[in-house]
């Protein structure tokens, strides 16, 4: 007598996992902002066809703050797409405290009452996923922001010899040694490729005043050199919007960021790392990297 066992087995152990690649961005309150970001996953679509990389089911970008889409509601749209695991790549500078505590604390990776309860507190929303999340690099990773860093500075400069850099950047005090090790490795790369002399770097928080920290460091280096170009270290915004609006009370009286620098030769750049091509080619090359792993 032959015996005949069925054996139950669900469709889903035998499915394919479906990957999806995870933009994350800090967003803002300004579309002006937000757009580039935003652009950057067309951008990425198009680049994953172009180099014919098979693998990611869907790609999105989603934004950390402020406004839709948010990191709870594109992961949400992606696992309603079957998506089984996802790459989540943080768009911000270096380690900081975004992206460190903050973007695992709102994928349900890290969580500590405080952290958790700030984040409820501001109206964020966890994530709540059977989805597997992988959390990759930040931009300080590879080469892409001297590369950036080293084009704005290109197009502004005339006479290299005459001419002093100052980078602007955000900075964080828990991590400072690391921004610290950052913005000299960037500053003294441009040196080497452009024949600038000498540069300085100011932390200035987006928001916040640039004349604290920022005219003392173009003041250093403008004392050396005919002219100054500064560039910001920002992922949207140029150095030219960080200072617009600058200035602090001195006697009483408000004094402005341009009064301060007593009419030196400052040229400031108008762009931020986006748009450039490199960070498409950069998060694109990290998402090769993890499904090659």
């Amino acid at each position: 007598m032959i015996t005949i066992l069925l054996v139950s087995v669900s469709i889903n152990s035998f499915a394919k996992d479906k990957a999806g690649l995870l933009i994350i961005a800090h967003g803002s309150p300004s579309k002006q902002w937000n757009q580039p970001v935003l652009d950057l996953e067309n951008d990425v679509k198009s680049l994953l066809t172009e180099k014919q990389v098979a693998g990611f089911d869907e790609v999105r970008v989603a934004l950390m703050e402020f406004t839709e889409p948010s990191i709870a509601t594109v992961v949400k749209e992606m696992e309603a797409k079957g998506i089984t695991k996802i790459y989540a790549l943080p768009l911000f500078i270096a380690p900081s405290g975004h992206s460190v505590y903050d973007v695992p604390t709102i994928l349900g990776l890290y969580y500590n009452k405080k952290m958790g309860d700030a984040i409820k507190g501001e109206g964020t929303k966890i994530v709540d996923t059977k989805v597997k999340i992988t959390v990759g690099p930040s931009l300080h990773y590879g080469d892409v922001i001297k590369e950036i860093l080293l084009e704005r500075v290109k197009e502004l400069s005339k006479d290299p010899k005459n001419e002093a850099l100052v980078i602007l950047a955000h900075g964080d005090n828990a991590f400072i040694p690391c921004w610290n090790s950052l913005t000299d490795e960037v500053g003294n790369y441009i040196l080497a490729k452009t024949g600038i002399e000498c540069f300085d770097k100011a932390f200035v928080e987006v928001g916040q005043s640039f004349a604290i920290n920022g005219v003392s460091s173009i003041l250093n280096v403008a004392s050396k050199k005919d002219k100054v170009i500064v560039v910001g270290m920002y992922l949207s915004l140029g150095a030219k919007m960080i200072t617009q609006g600058a200035g602090m009370v001195m006697m009483g009286r408000t004094v402005s960021s341009k009064q301060m620098l007593g009419g030196k030769n400052i040229v400031y750049s108008d762009k931020g790392l986006l748009p450039s091509k490199r960070i498409t080619e950069w998060i694109v090359d990290r998402g090769i990297d993890w499904l090659n792993q």
